[in-house]
């Protein structure tokens, strides 16, 4: 393809996932890119091409040859990720999972199901009988933090410190002050997650961090660098992303009070509506991968260098795939949606993710079922980087014990 034929080919749109604008609404956007251009350039950020339908996103994802996660997946890349595995390629993503792997097989989750349980319960016990709440503050947010530090080998009691400045950083727009707030804070994080893995070089206990650092991949142990990288991704994967699932369902939930009543009476459906919420608002909307080579995906010819953007969000909406897209429906089956990623880098915390939410989920439905959200008062992030979710959901209820 000559350069005149790829400039004709090259459809440009107005697509920036870091505005507040589409942080507003992304959907509509997603129909847009489905219905006009579903492989469309943007010049936001440098320039890149967004990829919206599932048969690219899927492609793309499988082909970590075409398509390198080195050396960031994140578009505006910041510098400050530095999250192992995700932004690796074969061979060493395989050694990185391997090594995590353990934390995440179905008898490790099973182990921590209980602690799960107790968290969401101690959550609630401290609210139910106020008759109000915020379900993202006092709920979402602090379950699987606490349940993430718990198994990291951080104490869980100190939720907040490392939930804080991490959803800050998801959540606030470049430039802003509550981004540079964020870095601030992230930075007195990487120096505790550096001291407790030299205490537990000296001091080792039974949990992840001790684990990572005694793992040797072909008689190697990780380097420090690699083992901070590791730490870091366990934490940004288990606070985020299922605060931001749960606060999406519950607030679904709350406005659909038949599929609510559903879920009260028929309680096994819970985990095929998880299934189907992952689905309908996924929490990590994007991934990017940089061009390795010449190629072309939908017509477009996609040149070496380049950044693709592939939106598990609105693969997940995509009509060729999903039958009624824009809708929920808790008996979809087959449910192939890409929440969770696809290929090398599927999220090894998919489980763990699928238990947090059916357990936070089981326990508002069976203990306030009839709470009610403000959505008046409801926030949402002012950009996507990464991921997305509500960050406040001011709920009323009838008070009990």
């Amino acid at each position: 393809m000559g350069k005149g034929d790829r400039k004709k080919a090259k459809l440009e749109v107005d697509f920036d996932h870091n505005s507040a604008k589409f942080a507003a609404d992304p959907w509509s956007k997603y129909s847009e890119l489905h219905e006009k251009c579903p492989v469309a350039y943007t010049k936001a950020h440098g320039g890149f091409w967004v990829l919206s339908k599932y048969a690219d996103v899927a492609r793309v994802a499988r082909d970590d040859i075409t398509f390198s996660s080195v050396p960031t997946v994140v578009i505006p890349d910041n510098g400050v990720y530095n999250l192992i595995p995700l932004q690796s390629d074969p061979p060493d993503v395989q050694r990185y999972r391997a090594a995590l792997l353990p934390f995440f097989r179905p008898k490790a989750i099973k182990a921590l199901t209980p602690k799960i349980r107790a968290f969401t319960v101690q959550c609630i016990n401290n609210f139910i009988g106020r008759g109000q709440c915020d379900l993202v503050t006092e709920l979402a947010n602090p379950v699987p933090s606490m349940t993430a530090l718990e198994f990291i080998g951080l104490d869980p009691a100190n939720w907040h410190d490392f939930a804080g400045p991490l959803h800050q950083m998801s959540y606030s727009a470049d430039g802003s002050k509550a981004r540079e707030k964020a870095l601030e804070d992230l930075t007195n994080l990487d120096e505790v997650i550096t001291s407790t893995i030299r205490k537990r070089r000296r001091h080792p206990k039974n949990d992840a961090i001790t684990s990572l650092v005694n793992y040797k991949a072909g008689g190697a142990v990780f380097s420090d660098d690699e083992l901070h990288g590791l730490v870091k991704m366990l934490l940004f994967a288990g606070l985020d992303t299922t605060m931001a699932a749960v606060s999406n369902a519950l607030l679904y939930l709350s406005e659909h009070l038949d599929d609510r009543q559903r879920l009260i009476d028929e309680p096994k459906l819970i985990p095929t509506a998880v299934e189907e919420l992952l689905r309908y608002e996924a929490p990590v909307h994007a991934f990017a991968r940089n061009v390795t080579a010449d190629t072309e995906i939908g017509g477009k010819c996609i040149r070496k260098g380049e950044k693709v953007y592939m939106s598990w969000a609105a693969a997940n909406r995509d009509p060729d795939q999903f039958d009624s897209p824009d809708a929920v429906k808790f008996n979809r089956k087959p449910n192939p949606h890409l929440t969770f990623g696809i290929g090398a880098h599927h999220c090894l915390g998919a489980l763990l993710a699928r238990v947090e939410m059916r357990i936070m989920l089981e326990e508002v439905l069976q203990r306030i079922p009839d709470f009610k959200i403000d959505t008046e008062r409801v926030r949402h992030p002012q950009t996507v980087t990464i991921i997305w979710g509500r960050t406040s959901l001011p709920a009323t209820f009838t008070p009990s014990r």
